[in-house]
């Protein structure tokens, strides 16, 4: 059988399609057959429709979860972008020793969330931190900054952890962007007297959107239903303050033990993931 033959692209994709089949296609029907049940540890599994989904699209948690997802998706998100692009043209920039820098660069992304979420924890505490400490020391503030009593700081310290994680990813990304560039342009535009801004938003930010969103829409999507951080920093709190869906999620499935409520939270959180997942979609593959 030649490699060019049909069958042969048939016979060496099965087993991978049936590995997808069996722990994606498999559990997403599960998913979405079990959100239509009343499926709990008290009463007896029977079929009420949409009803899990009334319940909880008229639930004020519900809604508080998704707000402070969007806020935490769209912080980290964004924070990701800034800090990726920025450490990709420094590390485009480094001629010597740039295998050494960018191993530093890539270091925090060998970090286990939950592991990132603890250390920035003790980082930002206000008694043995040195976050506070160091401000102290520099004369910036007089006292502890009590971060995790506070709502805004509560949830711009979770952002920052977990970027912290994510920034090497997008780092990746945008310096492979980057150095498939021709020389020979940048080259043409310092001639047309364009600085390195101008460079930068003619020449570099144009060829590597693609990349850019590519990495943009991996980073939304992972941290649109992540909890690692925010699970380990905050829990949700003060006064739900980091209440994030995932969140909403685990009480339905471990405190209520609904598994009903919690398999529609799931397909409720796929369906808005796929929504903006799409929009990402169609402006990497739009023709200019």
């Amino acid at each position: 059988m030649k490699i060019s033959d049909s069958k042969y692209g048939v016979i060496i994709t099965t087993p991978g399609l049936v590995i997808i089949i069996a722990l994606v296609v498999f559990p997403l029907i599960i998913l979405l057959v079990t959100s239509f049940l009343r499926y709990t540890a008290v009463y007896p599994i029977s079929f009420t429709g949409f009803k899990n989904y009334r319940y909880i699209l008229n639930d004020r948690l519900f809604w508080l979860g998704l707000q402070k997802t969007i806020v935490y998706a769209g912080g980290v998100t964004l924070l990701t972008f800034s800090g990726g692009v920025i450490l990709a043209l420094l590390l485009s920039k480094v001629t010597r020793g740039s295998g050494i820098f960018r191993s530093l660069a890539m270091f925090s992304w060998a970090v286990p969330l939950v592991i990132s979420g603890f250390m920035w924890r003790w980082i930002f505490n206000p008694n043995v931190g040195i976050f506070s400490d160091f401000l102290m020391k520099v004369g910036l503030i007089s006292e502890p900054v009590p971060i995790f009593s506070n709502r805004i700081l509560a949830m711009l310290g979770c952002i920052v952890a977990d970027a912290w994680v994510r920034i090497p990813f997008m780092c990746i990304f945008t310096l492979a962007g980057i150095e498939s560039i021709p020389r020979q342009l940048y080259d043409a535009v310092k001639v047309d007297g364009a600085d390195c801004f101008g460079a930068f938003r003619h020449i570099t930010l144009p060829l590597i959107k693609r990349m850019v969103l590519v990495g943009l829409l991996i980073t939304s999507m992972i941290t649109f239903r992540t909890i690692d951080v925010i699970f380990s920093m905050t829990a949700g709190g003060p006064g739900r303050s980091t209440y994030i869906l995932s969140l909403y999620l685990i009480e339905q499935l471990w405190l209520r033990v609904n598994y009903g409520t919690g398999s529609a939270t799931g397909v409720i959180m796929l369906l808005l993931i796929s929504s903006f997942a799409g929009l990402y979609v169609y402006f990497i593959f739009k023709k200019e």
